[in-house]
């Protein structure tokens, strides 16, 4: 009776070892799982600007073009950026010139948009540090003379000017709404407001336009700007466990 009392023991003593142990096993299992964390490098979209290459082939200038591109890191968040080119012929009071030039943007989207299940549509708020280098050809202008009584305006006697080799940065701080129309396939628009931080003007000359930052006003560091694009997302299976801390 007391060899078997003790058997009884033995197993009992193994029996609550081996529940308390899978019970500890289990604490760390769901300890882990809430300090594991994953940065989701899930989603590249590649795509382009639909109307720059439309307004310009309407206006006879040169085939202007934005490609647009998206890596999503976390759920919410992706590093983006833009790279375009333009020329385009600006009629302004007093002067008539040809702004030609690339660009390129590189900044983040944040998504605020909480999709239900099987969605992946977005309502996102974006900035962007932007660089341009671009030249402005004054074609032709207006040259008042004070000394004429009728008539003061010259119509001959000056140059074609060409100012070459400027360059600009800039802020952009933008809005935008991202629609999956077909499987992978999405529409979306995004409008900007632009902060001018340095522009290299020529002398006796003021940058009336800068490619990709659009229309510059005198005493205005201001603009604004938006796009209309098509883009085409890459799933990616790729999953990087951070660290546990």
């Amino acid at each position: 009776m007391k060899r078997k009392r003790i058997y009884i023991f033995i197993f009992s003593l193994s029996t609550i070892n081996f529940i308390v142990g899978q019970e500890i096993q289990n604490e760390e299992i769901d300890s882990l799982d809430v300090k594991e964390k994953f940065i989701n490098i899930d989603k590249l979209s590649i795509g382009v600007d639909l109307y720059k290459p439309i307004y310009s082939s309407t206006n006879n200038d040169d085939l202007s073009y934005e490609l647009i591109t998206s890596l999503r890191i976390f759920k919410d968040f992706s590093i983006a950026a833009e790279i375009g080119s333009l020329d385009k012929y600006i009629e302004d009071e007093n002067v008539n010139f040809t702004s030609t030039g690339e660009y390129i943007k590189f900044g983040f989207d944040y998504n605020l948009f909480n999709n239900w299940s099987g969605m992946d549509n977005s309502i996102y708020l974006g900035m962007r540090f932007a660089t341009s280098s671009f030249n402005n050809k004054i074609e032709n202008y207006t040259v008042r003379n004070p000394d004429s009584y009728w008539s003061n305006t010259v119509l001959n006697g000056f140059e074609t000017i060409n100012h070459s080799n400027q360059n600009a940065n800039w802020f952009e701080f933008l809005v935008g709404i991202k629609v999956e129309t077909i499987k992978n396939i999405y529409f979306g628009i995004s409008l900007r407001l632009n902060r001018l931080i340095s522009n290299s003007s020529p002398n006796n000359f003021t940058n009336l336009y800068i490619p990709g930052f659009n229309k510059v006003t005198d005493d205005n560091s201001w603009g604004s700007g938006f796009n209309y694009t098509l883009t085409y997302s890459l799933p990616l299976k790729f999953n990087k466990k951070a660290p546990i801390k």
